[in-house]
């Protein structure tokens, strides 16, 4: 009889207040999703915080020894494979990471991120700039190891309307 008045009970709940009992559900459901991808995203924000002072060690510390790169541009055009040819290519795009006097800072904001979980990997996509001119698309392949979240591949891509006015 308890159950009959517990089921009846709920059965008037959800038909009197339909909105409050979605927003009950959904909000256990987004906690849940940002409580696991929350590790992933304080990595992301780390790496863009090293990326903006350009501070080297932090930054290469972020990737995997065997992590590639497809950078955006023609000039870098080929995939960079592993620790060595990624530092070669990111110190010549940007000397400043080894200047230890310099003052030079970049803005980077990620909007729009979205991050995919799967098991020890998760898949990190989010856009830079304002879109207006041409829109900047970065993909992270991140792998947990020795409990932290790394960067195994970097896939950067700008696009320009066809015609920008």
């Amino acid at each position: 009889m308890v159950l009959k008045s517990n089921i009846l009970n709920i059965k008037m709940l959800t038909l009197r207040y339909p909105v409050i009992i979605l927003m009950m559900f959904s909000n256990n459901i987004a906690s849940a999703q940002s409580n696991d991808s929350l590790p992933v995203q304080l990595s992301v924000e780390k790496f863009v915080a090293a990326f903006n002072t350009l501070q080297w060690q932090p930054f290469k510390n972020s990737f995997t020894e065997d992590a590639t790169i497809f950078f955006p541009d023609w000039e870098d055009a080929p995939r960079k494979v592993g620790s060595k040819e990624i530092e070669k290519t990111w110190l010549e795009i940007f000397p400043e990471f080894k200047d230890s006097a310099n003052t030079f800072k970049l803005d980077i904001k990620p909007r729009d991120m979205l991050i995919q979980l799967y098991g020890q990997t998760a898949v990190v996509t989010f856009h830079l700039g304002s879109g207006e001119k041409y829109l900047a698309r970065r993909t992270l392949v991140m792998v947990k190891r020795k409990k932290e979240w790394k960067i195994a591949h970097l896939h950067a891509s700008l696009l320009f309307p066809i015609d920008n006015k």
